[in-house]
């Protein structure tokens, strides 16, 4: 997809998100390409609520490939539908549809065009999270350019850009099945002698294979470095339970060297994924983190992650330590908040006391 269109696509999902699904209907009905109109529509589905919109769209969008004439572009609207369909939840009509994309791409006559087919199909799978699967798409358009019998300077700027596809396809998969997309981008790389980038991509593979070996162990270390890009990077490729407490120890060395933008955009992703995935680190690592984010002042996200905690006494400790240091701040009705949450009378007892003695020793 070219620049332009990616930014329509942002702005047709925009109007999405924001519940405006008759507006991004007409877009795509007044788009006078028939494979623009395909992306949209494939959007849509995403957001429709009732089963009626649903097959709705779905007839508009096989009304718009029907009417594709060009065979690049007929693979490109039926894959892109395939992957609207399989993460829908209509896997089975998916497939077909992928199935149908593959028939068509097979039939293109133009090596590097069919091998560009090949690529999008094996895309759209990865995104679909079919990733074998895209694997072995990706697989057949290298031996398609391979065995185009073009020249090696018509060869050599195909192999380049299949291996840059490649690179973007793995990005979007999240766990130790990237490595041998990398792998395959790295190994094309070095057969156009491209020896520069492909040890770029070697030190990806390297960076993930560290993470697979030691977890959260390698973003400690990758921070210890002042390597914050690799440890970002590194994050995705941890156990799912690993990865909230490793983007809150990425966000807190943000906080620690100012960048508060991007520590604030990794606590998000920390909370929804345990807020919204349901993922629950342990609690022990969780209470680390708190008093962490107390010595930095940052007491609301203390007080989150608190309420995240399922020992009882574990979370009301932290809340004793964020009442305290309220009332430090001279935030009386904080501090008060704060207590009236802790259940426990000893934990209470224990802060009003320290609360009191630090009182009494300013007023001396």
């Amino acid at each position: 997809m070219h620049a332009g269109e990616i930014s329509m696509m942002e702005i047709v999902r925009e109007h999405l998100e924001e519940g405006d699904i008759d507006w991004a209907l007409k877009f795509a009905l007044d788009a006078e390409n028939s494979l623009v109109a395909v992306e949209i529509l494939s959007l849509v589905l995403k957001y429709v609520k009732s089963v009626e919109d649903y097959n709705s769209v779905l007839g508009i969008i096989n009304e718009k490939i029907g009417g594709i004439e060009e065979p690049l572009d007929k693979v490109r609207a039926l894959s892109t539908a395939a992957e609207a369909l399989y993460t829908t939840g209509a896997e089975k009509l998916g497939w077909r549809y992928f199935e149908l994309a593959v028939n068509a791409a097979g039939k293109i006559q133009v090596s590097k065009w069919r091998a560009e087919a090949f690529t999008h199909i094996a895309h759209m799978m990865i995104l679909a999270g079919l990733v074998d699967d895209a694997y072995h798409y990706y697989s057949r358009a290298l031996e398609t350019i391979e065995k185009s019998g073009e020249p090696y300077s018509v060869v050599v700027p195909l192999l380049s850009k299949l291996a840059g596809d490649i690179i973007d396809g793995a990005d979007n998969v999240r766990d130790g099945r990237a490595l041998k997309f990398y792998r395959l981008a790295r190994d094309i790389y070095l057969l156009t002698n491209k020896r520069l980038t492909a040890s770029t991509v070697e030190d990806k593979i390297r960076t993930i294979e560290d993470v697979l070996k030691e977890g959260n162990v390698a973003i400690t270390k990758f921070l210890g470095m002042g390597d914050i890009d690799r440890a970002i990077f590194a994050v995705k490729y941890l156990q799912d339970d690993e990865k909230p407490v490793a983007l809150m120890n990425v966000a807190y060395w943000l906080f620690l060297h100012g960048n508060d933008r991007l520590a604030r955009i990794l606590l998000k992703d920390a909370y929804d994924m345990i807020f919204l995935q349901g993922i629950r680190p342990a609690d022990i690592v969780l209470e680390g983190m708190a008093y962490r984010f107390i010595k930095l002042g940052l007491l609301d996200d203390a007080l989150n992650i608190a309420g995240i905690i399922r020992n009882e006494k574990r979370s009301e400790e932290i809340l004793g330590r964020i009442a305290l240091v309220y009332a430090r701040r001279g935030e009386e009705e904080k501090a008060e908040a704060v207590l009236g949450a802790i259940r426990s009378e000893s934990v209470k007892s224990r802060t009003l006391k320290a609360i009191k003695g630090e009182r009494d020793v300013g007023h001396e």
